[in-house]
């Protein structure tokens, strides 16, 4: 009877070994998969998103020769309202940027946003849409906020995913302007 037990004992441990390290095997290919499919971008990436009346809006649209400043948002996220009062309140800063904001928020939100952060009147801001994960793969970020600035030539000078501080954010979009 002892030794029925022991052999059982030794299967039921032989079969848990056996399913950590297939799992781990699993989840190792997924990290590796994973790190494969992120995107590592040192300049502005190609998409084609929507303006607020429909049009297409690709990375042709935009102007070389201004720095840029790409910022994922969504009306109910608090830290992008934080960002856009940055971008707000410190514009004097940003009057040379084109500002790029994305979004898959509707008519009614992105108004509610722009309004309740005073960039309704700014001339260099540009709204985008998209419906899927369009954002995500071209910039390989899902966080909101998300903040990418670029310089001159479109070539990337730095990426936060999550909110930045006023100070921050200006530090770099200074170097942008510089490049």
């Amino acid at each position: 009877m002892n030794r029925k037990i022991a052999i059982l004992c030794i299967a039921v441990i032989l079969v848990i070994l056996i399913g950590v390290i297939i799992k781990s095997k699993q989840i190792k290919k997924e990290n590796e998969l994973a790190e494969e499919t992120k995107v590592e971008l040192t300049q502005m990436p190609k998409f084609s998103f929507q303006d607020t009346l429909g049009n297409a809006f690709t990375k042709a649209d935009l102007q070389l020769g201004k720095p840029t400043l790409v910022i994922h948002f969504g009306n109910f996220c608090h830290y992008c309202h934080k960002e856009a009062k940055i971008i707000s309140h410190y514009f004097e800063e940003y009057k040379d940027f084109q500002l790029v904001f994305a979004t898959t928020d509707k008519a009614p939100n992105i108004n509610a946003f722009m309004e309740k952060n005073k960039l309704t009147e700014k001339l260099n801001l540009i709204i985008l849409r998209y419906e899927n994960n369009e954002f995500e793969d071209a910039f390989g970020s899902r966080s909101l906020p998300c903040v990418f600035i670029f310089d001159k030539q479109l070539q990337l000078v730095q990426h936060f995913d999550g909110a930045v501080t006023a100070r921050t954010l200006i530090k770099y979009t200074r170097v942008a302007k510089m490049r």
